[in-house]
């Protein structure tokens, strides 16, 4: 065998502290240049609309379209507070702005017709909006946790935001957890820590400055969903340790895209339908299939619950978003499967 003689070893080690003294240098001029660090640790994670909103007027940016919002204590979209008397039935939707029903008013979300409706076949459930604008999986899991086990719902249905499938460079479970491989590590580290790796993503990749890339842009950089379908498990089954605490139940459920709506249609396409497109077969349903199959658990599959007609259903400056319209048929359906699934039982009521 071989060995490394002293002077040899020596001047390796000299070139080893003199090419990391150069990454520092390097490192140092870069962010005096400007340049910063790809993600910032206090710029991710949870986020939560403002608590306590009376009716509060919000605008779509780009259509000059108008909607109210109230919120309860929690900044949740919904009038139930934490304590729940004993005789109410709880379910609980989870998602992103499409469950929150960005672009409609209170009483048009998904979960306020679903309650109603509810009503009107006779069944005396409280739907609550716990929708949250931008959310993915792991930010609805962590959410959960946090603040949703003090509603103690008797269901929690998260349906699967598209934010899932957007590409990352970090996924949202490895920032908020730290990653659970070596490569994922080394990876986090890097857009977390190091500018010069920045500086090198700009010149090598086109789209190094957009922080997440939708499905149908393509990228040769080594990017991530933001939600991969492991990971899609991995909270579930947290949600569903927490919930059988208090005897609730966790199932998925999916809300109907653009591409949903328009599929056979042949209407052109938006951006954000272009994007929908590409997630009609939603990656990773034989996983959550399978998984709601062995936990015995109803899936809340609303993909083909309206007519055709993504553009009647979504709104013409924004269709990745359901109108009044859209919300009213598709909570009208949610209501349909939750009195048809069996997990509405008289002894519930």
């Amino acid at each position: 065998m071989r060995t490394i003689q002293p002077e040899t070893a020596r001047r390796m080690t000299l070139g080893f502290i003199f090419a990391a003294a150069l990454m520092g240098l390097a490192e140092v001029v870069v962010r005096l240049s400007g340049v910063r660090s790809t993600y910032r640790h206090d710029e991710l994670g949870q986020w939560r609309v403002t608590s306590d909103l009376q009716q509060q007027s919000f605008s779509e940016s780009q259509g000059g379209h108008y909607f109210r919002v109230s919120t309860n204590a929690d900044g949740f979209r919904t009038s139930a507070g934490r304590e729940r008397p004993d005789d109410q039935v709880r379910i609980a939707l989870m998602g992103d702005s499409t469950v929150f029903g960005w672009g409609v008013n209170d009483d048009e979300s998904i979960a306020a017709v679903a309650e109603a409706e509810l009503g009107r076949m006779g069944h005396e459930l409280h739907v609550l909006n716990l929708g949250q604008p931008g959310y993915s999986t792991a930010m609805v899991g962590g959410l959960f946790q946090d603040t949703v086990v003090a509603y103690e719902p008797d269901l929690t249905i998260v349906f699967i935001p598209m934010h899932d499938y957007n590409k990352s460079l970090v996924s949202d479970l490895e920032h908020l957890q730290g990653a659970q491989t070596v490569r994922g590590a080394i990876r986090a580290w890097l857009v977390q820590n190091v500018a010069l790796y920045e500086l090198l993503r700009r010149q090598l990749y086109p789209l190094a400055l957009e922080p997440q890339l939708l499905p149908h842009e393509a990228s040769k950089e080594d990017r991530v969903e933001r939600v991969s379908i492991d990971e899609r498990q991995t909270v579930l089954n947290h949600m569903r340790e927490a919930a059988s605490a208090w005897g609730g139940e966790v199932s998925v459920g999916l809300l109907p895209l653009y591409a949903d709506l328009q599929r056979g249609s042949g209407a052109e396409q938006s951006a954000s339908g272009l994007a929908a497109v590409h997630l009609t077969r939603r990656p990773g349903l034989d996983a959550l299939v399978d998984w709601s199959d062995r936990h015995q658990r109803p899936v809340f599959d609303l993909r083909d619950c309206c007519a055709r007609g993504g553009r009647d259903r979504t709104f013409p400056f924004d269709h990745s978003h359901l109108n009044a319209l859209g919300s009213r048929e598709v909570g009208m359906a949610l209501a349909q499967a939750i009195a048809s699934s069996g997990v509405v039982t008289q002894q519930d009521l």
